[in-house]
């Protein structure tokens, strides 16, 4: 009796193949999440470099810093300073800037707060601008300094 050789995968060949490229599937997922962290990281250094910016104008042309405005508002007289949707509301899909002008003792202090309701997207932020003044962590906000009692940081 002679045995006939069969062309094909065996079912522990076919498995393996899937176990391997599940395993690849999920690295390339996990890269893909930090990779919208990033992107969404650098979001946030363009507009706060944005916001820094059309705040020293304004101080420039008015020899006055813009007024306390709520989380999300943009202070008056700054719309026309800042780019794209900026210039609406600070309010992005997934973070906040609020624009912080604290009068101490006569000298105000300027900066840019940001939050986010996602605690993982805030960690990054936190991992990637705090400690490098002039951003600071203050419980959960992370807020970024302009002016200070002392002058520019």
């Amino acid at each position: 009796m002679t045995r006939t050789r069969r062309a094909g995968f065996t079912m522990i060949e076919l498995l393996m193949v899937l176990v391997i490229l599940g395993l690849l599937a999920g690295l390339g997922l996990l890269k893909y999440i930090d990779l919208k962290a990033t992107a969404r990281t650098s979001a946030l250094a363009g507009d706060v470099r944005a916001v820094e910016l059309a705040v020293l104008n304004y101080y420039a042309d008015f020899e006055a810093w813009p007024a306390e405005v709520g989380a999300g508002t943009v202070p008056t007289g700054l719309g026309s300073l800042l780019p794209g949707g900026l210039n609406v509301s600070f309010d992005r899909q997934f973070y906040m800037l609020d624009y912080q002008n604290v009068d101490l003792g006569g000298t105000p202090l300027i900066g840019i707060a940001v939050t986010s309701t996602d605690a993982k997207l805030m960690a990054k932020f936190t991992s990637t601008f705090s400690g490098r003044g002039p951003f600071y962590r203050f419980g959960g906000t992370l807020t970024y300094v302009i002016s200070a009692p002392t002058g520019l940081p």
